[in-house]
């Protein structure tokens, strides 16, 4: 079968590793991207990032397969990545920020099924939001996320954003109705 949909190769990523995590009874949710996709805006996913309760035993369900199509990226210690279809996959702690300086933890999963599992809208934007705030010029791509999504969904201005950055995501929805 010929697949020229870039997004199938991700989402067949994001099956396979839910999949393995589920076996192992290891709970999961998607964010990045591919959640972005999910809600609406088809922006091409970069990587899938799977949120789990404890990083160290996700990767090492998800590469113990000797036979396996999941291997871990060296330089990076939370990356793995797809050898049939070069998908990188990144496994975010629950609870913890992206990084210093962000006010907004991961969810914590609490399902383990072979389903694929997004983070809430809400959630989404609030992680999006946090991670632009912190790297305005490399994390860009985040702002214009929600501000896709905002306009796409026609999201209203009382969403249920996280408190650290509530005011954020109100300047950029009120700047959105002032261009229309």
């Amino acid at each position: 079968m010929m697949v020229n949909d870039e997004a199938y190769f991700f989402r067949e990523t994001a099956r396979t590793v839910a999949v393995a995590l589920a076996r192992q009874h290891i709970a999961h949710l998607i964010s990045g991207s591919l959640a972005v996709r999910e809600y609406g805006y088809p922006g091409v996913p970069l990587e899938v990032d799977f949120i789990v309760p404890d990083v160290q035993q996700a990767a090492k369900c998800l590469t113990s397969d000797p036979c396996g199509h999941l291997v871990r990226v060296p330089e990076i210690q939370d990356r793995l990545q797809d050898n049939r279809n070069g998908v990188i996959i990144d496994l975010r702690l629950a609870g913890k920020v992206l990084k210093t300086g962000c006010k907004v933890p991961f969810p914590a999963p609490t399902s383990a099924s072979d389903r694929l599992q997004f983070i809430t809208l809400e959630e989404l934007i609030s992680l999006k939001l946090d991670s632009w705030a912190n790297s305005p010029v490399r994390r860009l791509r985040d702002k214009t996320d929600v501000i896709e999504l905002i306009a796409r969904r026609n999201l209203s201005r009382g969403l249920a954003i996280q408190t650290a950055v509530r005011q954020i995501y109100v300047e950029t929805w009120d700047a959105l109705q002032a261009e229309k």
